[in-house]
């Protein structure tokens, strides 16, 4: 017994020493939807805002890394549209060897990789690939390939994953390779969104699948961690195929560690996913797995952290948790940023936030009364009207000479700015007086193409049911407060110009989510009459929209590109901007398009509008103020015309 154990005293003293096991913090910084936010200025409000903007979120970026170096930095995409002064740069931008100011911007902050978002394709395929000069980190897209002639899916467009390899200090100060695998996807539905930039040239498949596919690859070349950023949203609804908000289904994914997610603009963890399935908010984790979504605009700052050990001989992940930091936290009193603005990502912006207030500022004409959007949902349509004349005068030229001329022309046109999640100072309020094209981009917010749809008739009544599901069924019976809006994003409640109609609110929503009829039996929307005369089920109405709607966004009826009939040279915006400046001055004109249908009973029905509308509210006589709530908007009851 005793000769055995010299034995192996022998041998132990022979071999090499082993290496003790050890930890190792590695921390992942995340930024999403940033939409040409590069710095604390709300361009279409014209005002500082420091609630927002990237120079803000690299205060925290700073900040994150000091308190752990072994940081990683990605973004999660919505990157080069949005904001004024990304329309500024797609215009400007330089052919030669200039680097677009949110890549330089990025490279100076040393991000590490990037997803690729649905709206970087808004501008077009040809100015995404030109704008991809001078980045200096991978950009990633891992279910986005380039068509063959045939359909058939070629190489992706950029990089599905990358593998980066840094140098960390572990828990015993020893300096460490950690091999980190990074694999971004995308909403397939930019084929569907921007149909008319990309169809032939690019094709999509699964976000997860593209995922699941690249993580054996990366495995094998040695990666210690598998990070995914997903520019997707968090849906609790089972899992399709295809989905457009697929973040929580990568959780379940074999050899996933961690998920940066986005596109829906919320916070994860946070209160807004309060009971989704499988999240530990304490933690920010889904399924286990540590999971972040940082707002938009450059408002949080997202952060992993993940504990790693190599007790098993190589890194391996052994906890994770997320969180989303604000760049001002919400207290009492209007959000002030707890940290200052970085004044090196302000130099490197300052060209174009130059330029940038230099194109809004100008002026474009004159408003006689004030266009605002504090009663659109109640059927206020004047600054709706506004949009909607501008695009039939556009399509009454476009339509000369072609087949369609002579056929009814419709309008559509939805809210963009009208409160919601964005919070109770997100609407359009332009002042009476002069009109900049910074107004007109407050009322056209995004970079659409006017495209012009044909419809039937009784295509046209599906349509306008659809846009009808904004509303909360009201129950005539119920006692208590019940809100009107649903939750259901403004920008899918078109207004069909040229028409007008009733939407009774305590009938069911006709359809859900998707283009299919949900509840057959449902009809919200009556009394619908064109030019005083009743909508004819079989006649052929065109409607002007734009080429997100017309291609499927919003998944509206019939709306899948299979209706469209002419496609304009210009952004509804430009359309807008024309039609102002063509007419020098602007009425509002406030004859309703649609109304309430008249309801039994005497439901406590509200509605939320910001503090700005107290005016408009005070002139409306169905409208009564109850509080104030939590979120800083005013909450009104609402008298619905009685049956």
């Amino acid at each position: 017994m005793r000769f055995s154990r010299l034995v192996a005293l022998v041998l132990a003293l022979a071999l090499p020493v082993a290496a003790q096991a050890a930890e190792l913090r590695l921390r992942i910084l995340a930024t999403t939807d940033l939409h040409m936010n590069l710095v604390d200025y709300d361009f279409i409000r014209d005002q500082a805002d420091e609630t927002i903007g990237l120079d803000r979120t690299a205060a925290l970026i700073e900040e994150a890394r000091t308190q752990n170096p072994n940081a990683i930095l990605v973004d999660a995409g919505d990157l080069l549209q949005g904001s004024p002064m990304g329309d500024v740069v797609a215009r400007d931008l330089a052919e030669g060897d200039e680097i677009h100011p949110a890549y330089a911007i990025m490279n100076a902050l040393h991000y590490d990789a990037a997803a690729t978002g649905n709206h970087e394709f808004n501008f077009g395929l040809d100015f995404l690939e030109r704008a991809q000069k001078g980045r200096d980190f991978p950009l990633l897209a891992a279910n986005v390939y380039r068509a063959h002639p045939d359909g058939s899916r070629g190489e992706t467009l950029f990089p599905a994953a990358t593998l980066l390899t840094r140098r960390f200090k572990d828990s015993t100060g020893a300096e460490r390779d950690v091999k980190i695998g990074v694999i971004g996807a995308l909403p397939p539905q930019i084929m569907t969104w921007d149909r008319d930039k990309l169809s032939g040239r690019l094709v999509t498949g699964d976000a997860v699948e593209a995922v699941a596919r690249e993580i054996p690859g990366l495995r094998a070349q040695g990666a210690d961690v598998i990070v995914v950023i997903a520019h997707s949203g968090l849906s609790a609804a089972p899992q399709a195929g295809g989905d457009e908000n697929f973040a929580a289904y990568l959780a379940p994914v074999d050899g996933v560690d961690a998920i940066v997610s986005g596109h829906s603009h919320r916070i994860f963890p946070g209160k807004d996913y309060d009971g989704f399935p499988g999240a530990n908010l304490a933690e920010g984790t889904i399924d286990g797995k540590p999971v972040v979504m940082a707002g938009a605009y450059g408002s949080h700052l997202g952060v992993i952290d993940l504990t790693l050990d190599d007790a098993g001989g190589h890194w391996a992940v052994t906890d994770g948790r997320g969180e989303a930091r604000p760049v001002a936290p919400r207290g009492e009193g209007k959000p002030k940023a707890r940290l200052p603005a970085d004044p090196a990502v302000d130099a490197l912006a300052s060209p174009w936030r130059a330029a940038t207030l230099a194109y809004v500022r100008a002026p474009i004409g004159e408003a006689k009364a004030p266009i605002n959007t504090y009663l659109t949902l109640l059927g206020d349509t004047g600054a709706l009207r506004l949009v909607a004349d501008a695009q039939l005068a556009a399509a009454q030229e476009m339509v000369k000479g072609t087949p369609y001329e002579g056929l009814p022309i419709l309008s559509a046109a939805a809210p963009f700015r009208v409160g919601g999640r964005p919070g109770p100072d997100y609407y359009t309020d332009i002042k009476a007086g002069p009109i900049a094209i910074k107004d007109a981009a407050d009322l056209y917010v995004y970079p659409n193409i006017l495209t012009i749809v044909k419809l039937k008739g009784a295509e046209v009544r599906e349509y306008l049911e659809k846009a009808a599901r904004l509303f909360n069924r009201i129950d005539p019976a119920k006692t208590g407060a019940q809100p009107l809006v649903g939750d259901m994003p403004a920008y899918g409640f078109d207004v069909l110009f040229g028409l007008t109609y009733q939407i009774d609110v305590t009938q069911p929503a006709r359809y859900g989510r998707g283009p299919t009829i949900d509840d057959p039996n449902a009809h919200r929307v009556s009394d619908i009459r064109y030019s005083g005369e009743a909508l004819k089920d079989d006649q052929d109405y065109l409607i002007v929209t734009n080429n997100y709607r017309a291609n499927g966004g919003g998944e509206f009826p019939r709306m899948d590109g299979s209706a469209v009939v002419l496609v304009g040279e210009e952004p509804n915006r430009d359309v807008l901007i024309a039609y102002i400046r063509a007419r020098r001055e602007i009425t509002p004109d406030p004859t309703p398009v649609w109304r309430f249908a008249p309801v039994g009973g005497a439901p406590d029905v509200r509605i939320a509008i910001g503090p700005g509308g107290a005016a408009a509210a005070a002139s409306d006589p169905r409208l009564s103020k109850v509080e104030t709530n939590a979120a800083g908007f005013d909450v009104y009851r609402v008298q619905l015309p009685q049956s």
